[in-house]
């Protein structure tokens, strides 16, 4: 069987590996960071309450992750996952929290989120989405490449009104995303709200979504510490070039193919021998950056309604600017918090972020809590913290990024030897970057047939 290195240990990067090995094929996975998972890896916070169990990047697992579950059986851990409780979501508005997601027709008429003549346009979404229904498919989103035309934000103004644009969809995909309306397209918003669709209770793993991640890389070989410098392929096989942690000496790796699993606007950066057009594409590429702040309190506040909770860009300006786009209460998941304990991520929004990048992390919580503290949240008095800048965060699927992925993917000259996978390929999902990981799995043995 074939060599094939893996670069990257993220969750797309460590299933492809996984993969691999399961097929026979002898793998390696180069890591920079001393631990691998990437923006799925847990973190343990000891404080004099307890442990606590940050989770740096992704937040939960959805009911509707199929190739997730899949893998999480094979590996023996489908007991670990349960249900996150409550898992409802609000939404201020004109200072109070109203209800963000509705489980039956009469929960939905009975909020006053939205006004009535908002609710009555709100049909159209699904006449857009059942018009549409063959080309937008969550795990085939270039397939959706002709109905990318326009940004989320003037998409949604266009179909359902400004009201239900500002205070229901922006301030949801806010949150989740990390990025404005502005910078996601319409196309992008049909195709996430086709997945929700499809089955978005939410789970975690108990203890923390680093479980995954950890139990995947005990399974192959990991090499961490490794800062890959160059990637270069041909007909031959593929040679990686990297430089050690602590020590700074370049060493390289032969092997008969590679698998660059990082995110996409570090892909050019490393791969030497692109063809014109994947550097384009990989040039085209956007991830916006992000910072969390996760707060640890001696006990959880009673001012905050169910899981999550979004602050619309229309309220910042009433509350003295948050720049925030919204908080997670993180000890309703299982094993993550002491009993009685609260836990706590708060996402900043681009602008913020871009302000307080460099600022010490005291700082960063001092911000975040003086924020707060302007909503109903309140005053919360935690007993630590931990803040995580993310650079790159999360693939930006902008209008017009859909054509450029579906060329991307039709390509005739192709890097040999040569597979990629990450979110930007499919969707800012962790089920989506592990998907790609098995996708780019069966592309790197298609170079070995």
């Amino acid at each position: 069987m074939a060599s094939i290195s893996i670069v990257g240990g993220g969750i797309a990067g460590l299933t492809c590996a996984w993969r691999l090995q399961r097929a026979g094929h002898d793998v390696e996975v180069l890591e920079r960071e001393a631990t691998p998972g990437g923006r799925m890896r847990s973190e343990r916070v000891t404080t004099p309450r307890g442990a606590f169990v940050v989770d740096r990047g992704a937040q939960f697992v959805a009911s509707g992750y199929t190739n997730l579950r899949s893998v999480a059986e094979a590996l023996g851990l489908s007991s670990r996952l349960q249900r996150i409780h409550p898992a409802h979501n609000a939404i201020l508005r004109a200072g109070r929290w109203h209800a963000g997601d509705y489980e039956s027709l009469a929960a939905f008429l009975r909020s006053d989120l939205l006004s009535l003549r908002t609710k009555a346009r709100l049909p159209r979404l699904l006449f857009e989405l059942w018009r549409g229904r063959r080309e937008l498919d969550p795990y085939h989103p270039e397939r959706a490449a002709a109905l990318d035309r326009e940004d989320m934000s003037a998409y949604l103004r266009r179909v359902v009104g400004e009201e239900a644009a500002e205070f229901l969809f922006a301030p949801a995909f806010s949150s989740t995303f990390d990025s404005e309306p502005e910078e996601l397209s319409g196309t992008f918003a049909l195709l996430a709200m086709r997945f929700v669709l499809s089955g978005f209770r939410l789970e975690a793993f108990d203890g923390g979504l680093g479980l995954l991640p950890r139990t995947l890389a005990e399974q192959v070989p990991v090499r961490t510490g490794c800062e890959v410098m160059a990637v270069e392929t041909g007909d031959g096989g593929a040679r990686i070039t990297y430089r050690s942690a602590g020590s700074g000496r370049e060493s390289r790796v032969l092997a008969d193919a590679a698998v660059v699993a990082l995110p996409g606007s570090l892909v050019s950066g490393v791969c030497a021998t692109l063809t014109p057009e994947e550097r384009s594409f990989f040039s085209s590429v956007r991830y916006g950056r992000g910072i969390l702040c996760f707060l640890m309190t001696d006990r959880a506040p009673a001012t905050i309604p169910g899981y999550g909770v979004a602050f619309p860009r229309r309220e910042h300006a009433e509350h003295g600017g948050l720049g925030l786009y919204g908080l997670a209460v993180d000890h309703a998941k299982r094993g993550v918090a002491p009993a009685g304990a609260g836990l706590f991520n708060v996402s900043l929004t681009a602008a913020a972020a871009a302000q307080h990048w460099d600022a010490p992390d005291d700082a960063i919580v001092a911000f975040v809590l003086a924020a707060l503290a302007r909503t109903p949240v309140g005053r919360i008095e935690p007993i630590a913290h931990a803040v995580h800048r993310w650079d790159p965060m999360l693939p930006q699927f902008y209008a017009g990024y859909l054509p450029r992925l579906a060329r991307f993917g039709a390509r005739r000259e192709r890097s040999p030897r040569l597979a990629f996978a990450g979110d930007y390929l499919i969707g800012p999902y962790t089920e989506m970057a592990l998907t790609s990981g098995m996708r780019a799995a069966t592309d790197a043995v298609r170079w070995l047939d």
